[in-house]
């Protein structure tokens, strides 16, 4: 808007130069004054012409500049929108891959339990029936089986913290090698 002005004012400048020229033109009796007059309106025309093409290149300059400006800060939006999109499904694919790992474990640890409970009942058992010697070999076993067992928990429990100690606050783990988790597909109907 502000060049529109701009160029309002160089052609109402122009057309009053031209008018008064025109007017002296009409005025002298000389063809050689009137000649020299038209030739200065044409000039004063062209000096004109030249400088509204200068403004026209400094106004579309000035359009490119703010469109590539407007450009570069969508790209940024989106660019900043695509990296928060992509950290929020980061961090809910971890969660649903922590709740998996932790219900399965626990179902894990159900059937060890329970397997060793039945160890411990079969050796019980066989000690009241007079296999005392199988019997406490078989509870033994059990026994330590289930403590072994318990132990490797507790050291990949530890293993975990300390891992998880020194990832950065709001960063969750990722898988730790060696550990298995299974990744839930997507639900079926």
């Amino acid at each position: 808007m502000r060049s529109l002005f701009k160029f309002l004012a160089g052609i109402l400048l122009l057309q009053g130069a031209t008018a008064l020229l025109g007017l002296a033109a009409l005025r002298s009796d000389q063809t050689e004054v009137r000649a020299l007059l038209g030739l200065l309106a044409l000039t004063l025309g062209a000096i004109t012409a030249l400088w509204f093409a200068s403004m026209a290149g400094s106004s579309r300059r000035e359009a490119l500049a703010r469109a590539q400006q407007g450009f570069t800060e969508e790209r940024e939006a989106l660019r900043l929108r695509a990296e928060r999109e992509k950290a929020r499904l980061l961090a809910d694919s971890q969660r649903k891959l922590a709740r998996t790992r932790d219900r399965l474990q626990g179902r894990a640890n159900l059937k060890v339990g329970a397997a060793f409970a039945g160890v411990a009942g079969i050796g019980a058992l066989m000690m009241l029936t007079q296999f005392v010697t199988v019997g406490l070999l078989t509870v033994a076993a059990g026994g330590g089986a289930a403590a072994g067992y318990f132990t490797r928990v507790r050291q990949e429990r530890r293993r975990r913290s300390v891992f998880a100690a020194a990832l950065p606050r709001g960063v969750e783990r990722p898988a730790l090698p060696g550990e298995t988790v299974d990744i839930p597909g997507p639900p079926t109907a």
